[in-house]
């Protein structure tokens, strides 16, 4: 996702600020390290990764895998060299991971130099920390990292210790390397889950962090339906190209559907943004897949319990599948062209009835405890309960056909 594609609203505005400013610190040469904290699915990450996007570039000496700046060069390769060439990069932003080992955030024995067969030598491979030099370094969800590695915990308590801090890599059998490091962290984190609030879980490493943000979820619909919007660009990121006569873009979405999950979003208090994001381009690919050029509460009632199952408890599922039925019947009363294409089977199966969401909502209700044990649903049984449906769709059909 661009930058440019973010939307920013009340609740992100102190993370989009210190990422700016965090930024243009980086490019003076001064590290600014933030941590931030807020609930799942407020988009984090995503606004940390989308700044990649708008980094600046730097000089550094040509090619040099530590960032030396051609006027102090201080890696092993160019501290003692003179009239080095040049050239201009992206800022680097790199990420550490859970599953990082100390040689990969540190530095290691470059095998590949060791193991030649024309001109073997001793020589260090730098490691996540060295290759951020002059950069950024970011660590989602610091508090598990804090808890389950402390030895890295170690490492990034040198690195952001001292500006600029510093890193030591050690392999047995040759000489340390002891680097400058100037690195701005950017971490992330969900202090409501396990294993706690990282100042709970070493404060020494929250104390490293000059700004502690907080990100608040969006509070109107008008914000959440722009960021459902939003999250579609992104979608096509990733689209494979492919010769085929139907594209995604060629399906809109009812803005009554839009409504029904922006109010949804917040009037469930649901945890994360994550779930009407889902659900709604669910629901244009059901739509898609019908031939349909606009996505309805039809498609919408297909999709939208497995996009909630997962994040809200069967109470909660009940009265969103009562709300979907309601929004549902109430489209089909206002709109007489959308009633007459209905009762001529014109716009697909019949999941677009509301008694029949709702029967749909029921069942899926009483099976989600088999759901959650991995059990199947007999395929069978659930073709019944689609002939079960069509006859009480006939039901429906009769008054209006007097």
């Amino acid at each position: 996702m661009n930058w440019n594609d973010v939307i920013f609203h009340a609740g992100n505005e102190e993370l989009q600020r210190f990422i700016q400013l965090s930024i243009l610190a980086a490019r003076l040469g001064i590290p600014l390290h933030f941590h931030v904290e807020g609930p799942r699915g407020t988009g984090k990450t995503t606004l940390i990764r989308a700044a990649k996007t708008c980094l600046p570039a730097i000089k550094r000496v040509k090619d040099c895998l530590y960032n030396c700046d051609p006027v102090a060069p201080h890696c092993p390769d160019h501290q003692q060299q003179l009239e080095l060439a040049n050239q201009w990069c992206k800022m680097p932003f790199l990420e550490i991971s859970h599953s990082a080992k100390i040689g990969t955030v540190v530095g290691s024995i470059d095998l590949e130099k060791l193991t030649s067969t024309q001109s073997p030598e001793s020589a260090f491979l730098p490691g996540t920390l060295p290759r951020a030099h002059r950069g950024i370094v970011f660590i989602d969800e610091i508090n598990r990292l804090a808890d389950t590695s402390p030895a890295l915990v170690d490492v990034l308590l040198d690195a952001m210790g001292t500006k600029p801090g510093r890193v030591q890599i050690e392999e047995t059998g040759l000489k340390s390397i002891e680097m400058p490091l100037t690195i701005s962290v950017w971490a992330a984190s969900n202090p409501d889950e396990e294993p706690g609030p990282l100042s709970d879980i070493r404060r020494q490493l929250a104390d490293r962090f000059d700004f502690a943000v907080q990100i608040q979820r969006p509070g109107d619909v008008e914000t959440v339906r722009a960021i459902m919007q939003a999250s579609i660009k992104q979608v096509a990121t990733y689209a494979v190209t492919d010769p085929v006569a139907f594209d995604l873009a060629d399906v809109a979405i009812d803005e009554r559907v839009d409504d029904f999950l922006s109010t949804l979003y917040l009037k469930f208090r649901l945890e994360s943004i994550r779930g009407v994001q889902a659900a709604r381009l669910g629901a244009r690919l059901h739509a898609l897949l019908l031939g349909k050029s606009l996505a309805d509460f039809a498609d919408l009632a297909v999709v939208l319990p497995a996009a909630l199952r997962h994040r809200l408890e069967s109470p909660l599922l009940k009265e969103v599948g009562d709300a979907l039925s309601v929004a549902a019947s109430e489209q089909r009363q206002k709109t007489t062209a959308t009633k007459r294409q209905i009762k001529e089977g014109k716009n697909g199966p019949n999941l677009r009835y509301p008694a029949l969401w709702h029967g749909l909502w029921q069942r899926f209700i009483q099976n989600r405890s088999t759901y959650g044990s991995g059990q199947q649903t007999n395929v069978e049984t659930t073709e019944a309960s689609y002939r079960e449906d069509d006859n009480e769709k006939k039901k429906l059909d009769a008054p209006d056909r007097q």
